[in-house]
């Protein structure tokens, strides 16, 4: 099949982060909200749906993702964006902390269908819940808000894919830990395997699932490992997925960190971000903005995909060369043994292997 490139990037993307908000109701320890320095703030309504709508006529993704910092739900007219999207027929994922599913946010979410819902679970259970500061709520009313939800949305709009993360802490941060504390979630094997059985049972309870189905979903469950990433669906478009905790690009670390001499990554290979202030980033693991190439509020999505900037950053990206300051610091490392083999780990694990892993599992 031919590519297609629009400006100088392929498309169709698997997704487009746009943040409507870097504000959130929760403070997590293991976020870089409180590395954060660029102000807060909401997307003007009327520039998240002019970008939505070039998305949508210029067929740029498979779906927009409400995510990149800050809780979208948070956003006073969320609903009229979302409405808009969907008028638009432009596909729609959402990434939730889950605090208001089991509120006004949650009966409001049942009238709208949406491709994917993805609840950063993270902590699942009393004790690791803790590392969220979530104030006034508590882990047993969090909990069964979004089970109530899951299942009243399951019933509505049983199509759409939901994705319940979890945080990987197998391979500590001495930056993040250094700054916060302790950051202990998931951190061996057992505790997967008890996890995912935990949350898999309760999934089975609230839609009565029996025999068979849940049996071999156990059995699968029981074949994970802490030492990789995980994706396990536990029922038809429900999945199951852990995420290793990072430094986010070394945002934690106070001390020197070597500039990569190369690498790679999927900014702007498989998605890229706009800020809540119309900046575009080459990814969302860029919370600061320090990537931004153009801002969405000066030109159009086509112009900033298209300018001279980006094309040098891409042309190094396709040689395994960082050209942007802020890449080779976010792939940087604090030894010279791991500046040496980070690079070629990069490559290997994302070039190569995690491409293999998605045409092997449904991911979304």
């Amino acid at each position: 099949m031919e590519k297609k490139y629009f400006g100088h990037i392929e498309v169709p993307l698997k997704r487009i982060h746009i943040e409507l908000t870097n504000i959130c109701d929760f403070n997590c320890l293991f976020c870089p909200k409180s590395e954060m320095e660029r102000p807060y703030g909401y997307m003007e309504t009327g520039l998240a749906k002019r970008i939505i709508d070039e998305i949508g006529e210029e067929g740029l993704t498979e779906k927009i993702t409400f995510h990149v910092m800050g809780e979208p739900t948070l956003h006073p007219d969320f609903f009229d964006i979302l409405s808009h999207a969907n008028g638009r027929g432009v596909k729609v994922g959402l990434t939730t902390n889950g605090g208001g599913l089991g509120g006004k946010v949650g009966s409001e979410l049942l009238n709208h269908s949406l491709l994917q819902i993805d609840i950063s679970l993270q902590t699942p259970d009393a004790r690791s819940f803790t590392l969220r500061k979530t104030r006034a709520l508590s882990f047993e009313s969090y909990l069964e808000g979004i089970l109530t939800f899951f299942h009243s949305y399951r019933s509505k709009w049983p199509d759409t894919i939901f994705k319940f993360r979890f945080l990987n802490t197998r391979f500590s941060q001495k930056g993040i830990e250094k700054k916060v504390g302790p950051v202990r979630v998931i951190s061996s094997t057992e505790e997967l395997r008890d996890t995912f059985r935990y949350w898999a049972g309760r999934i089975y309870d609230t839609l009565s699932v029996q025999g068979e189905q849940r049996e071999l979903a156990m059995n699968r469950i029981g074949g994970l490992s802490i030492y990789k990433w995980n994706v396990v669906e536990v029922y038809p478009n429900v999945f199951f997925e852990t995420y290793v905790l990072e430094d986010w690009g070394n945002a934690f670390d106070e001390g020197d960190v070597w500039d990569a001499w190369g690498g790679y990554c999927f900014g702007m290979r498989d998605h890229f971000s706009i800020l809540h202030n119309g900046d575009v980033i080459l990814c969302c693991i860029d919370f600061e903005g320090k990537t931004s190439v153009g801002n969405v509020k000066r030109s159009s999505i086509r112009e900033i995909l298209s300018s001279d900037e980006l094309g040098e950053i891409m042309a190094g990206f396709r040689k395994f060369q960082l050209v942007h300051p802020h890449c080779k610091r976010c792939l940087g490392s604090r030894s010279f043994a791991a500046w040496l083999f980070k690079p070629l780990l990069s490559v290997a694990a994302l070039k190569v292997l995690k491409p293999f892993f998605y045409k092997r599992t449904k991911i979304y």
